[in-house]
């Protein structure tokens, strides 16, 4: 077993921390730890983890990796252990006490596979900024898959000695993952990781990287992702066996969003009226602001006849997270009363500042609707980006949450300050008056 040398050097300065409370920050070259409630030397082996987990990735991957990772550890007895990251450059710890710290025989918990595991996600959500084509057996398998591989190449260059309470790491890396793919029944994470595992076995360690650019730049449409995938995924290559690797991967990798069984039309502006009238079933004073992670805002509208087009979207909300806006986009869906995708429209995240919440103004393509037809936006939030949306007092039942095309459920402790604003086509048939299109009670 190779082992080399890497000696870290921690700068150690008392600081509020990002989330407002007190804490200390530590740095090394290529980490920043925020940490309260727990002791520095937990603070040093979770930066030298991440560090050394960094090394591997750039070095042996060719993963485009943030030149600073931060992490910020905190302790709250009523939370349980948990680790994310923000799909750019921070990771968010949780603990109830520095005792979840401890090695795993101790702790059950395995934070230096986590740890190199959120690396992996990074190394794949940089890149591929919008990844909801993906299935969790996708996404999941691949930071099961590589984060298994950064904990061999990190205890190859740290040894035992990089945990305060050492153990044998190196047991939670490939030969556990090894494990699982040799046993009966494996969990589709597990299956996920086998797919990523033969692709890597055809592209090697550095030929990924290619695949997550080209898949990262490819247009996709959300209802049928597969074809673009695979077309950005042979271009990369002229080895045959890529497609015979697609052809078994997609059924585990892809989610297609429903296709619609509505035929939206689309007009022009200059086609409207120009009178459009706004529909809305909040009372328009915000009581509460709220960030839905793994979900999205959803509001029920209703017209009469099908000769509406919609031509805005405004909603009440404000921007957190770091001052500069993420670089990516946030979504707002046009859909039937099934929750069936009818259009899609990007909006950058600078569409909404920071502070105090204000209404926002999305002006959309003019896009005829149907009878029955659902708003839903989706800011694919983390703890320190998204959109906090204003919501009132009193629910109509018509506000949503869930996840387009895996279930969406009513919200009923308040309605959503989202509204939608519709116009006829100058040429609209007169026997269906404008004024039928009311809100819906």
């Amino acid at each position: 077993m190779r082992q080399q040398i890497l000696i870290a050097f921690f700068l150690v300065i008392p600081v509020m921390a990002y989330a407002g409370e007190d804490a200390t920050l530590l740095r090394s070259d290529h980490a920043v730890v925020s940490y309260s409630g727990i002791s520095q030397k937990y603070a040093e082996a979770v930066a030298a983890t991440v560090e050394a987990a960094r090394v591997v990735a750039v070095g042996q991957f060719g993963f485009n990796m943030p030149e600073t990772i931060t992490i910020v550890v905190r302790k709250n007895r009523r939370e349980r252990v948990r680790l994310f990251n923000d799909g750019q450059d921070r990771f968010s710890l949780t603990v109830r006490s520095e005792k979840d710290l401890r090695k795993p025989a101790a702790s059950g918990i395995f934070h230096i596979y986590g740890l190199c595991h959120e690396v992996g996600h990074l190394g794949m959500y940089r890149v591929i900024r919008d990844h909801s084509w993906m299935t969790t057996a996708a996404a999941e398998g691949w930071a099961h898959y590589i984060g298994s591989r950064i904990v061999d190449e990190v205890h190859a260059r740290k040894g035992e000695s990089l945990w305060p309470d050492r153990y044998d790491y190196l047991a939670d890396g490939t030969k556990r993952l090894n494990a699982q793919l040799s046993g009966k029944n494996p969990r589709p994470i597990t299956k996920g990781a086998a797919v990523w595992k033969e692709l890597v076995e055809i592209v090697g360690d550095r030929g990924i990287a290619f695949i997550f650019a080209a898949w990262g730049k490819a247009k996709i449409d959300p209802t049928d992702p597969a074809a673009a995938l695979r077309k950005a995924l042979l271009a990369t290559s002229k080895d045959k066996r890529l497609g015979r690797w697609w052809n078994k991967a997609e059924s585990i990798m892809v989610f297609k969003r429903p296709k619609r069984g509505f035929a939206a039309r689309k007009a022009k502006r200059a086609e409207l009226t120009g009178q459009a009238i706004e529909l809305a079933h909040d009372d328009g004073t915000a009581v509460v602001m709220n960030s839905l992670a793994g979900g999205e805002h959803g509001v029920r509208f209703k017209v009469l006849g099908d000769s509406w087009y919609l031509t805005s979207v405004r909603i009440n909300g404000s921007r957190y997270g770091h001052p500069d806006p993420p670089r990516e986009n946030f979504h707002v869906w046009l859909c039937d009363k099934d929750s069936e995708i009818i259009a899609d429209f990007p909006f950058p995240y600078a569409k909404f500042a920071r502070g105090g919440p204000n209404w926002v103004t999305l002006m959309t393509p003019p896009t005829n609707v149907p009878q029955n037809f659902i708003i839903s936006v989706g800011f694919n939030p983390t703890r320190t980006k998204g959109v906090f949306v204003s919501r009132d007092r009193h629910g109509s039942g018509d506000s949503l949450t869930g996840l387009l095309g895996r279930g969406t459920k009513t919200f009923n402790k308040g309605d959503w300050l989202i509204r939608a604003a519709v116009d006829q086509l100058k040429i609209a048939n007169s026997l269906e008056p404008r004024s039928t299109a009311v809100r819906a009670e």
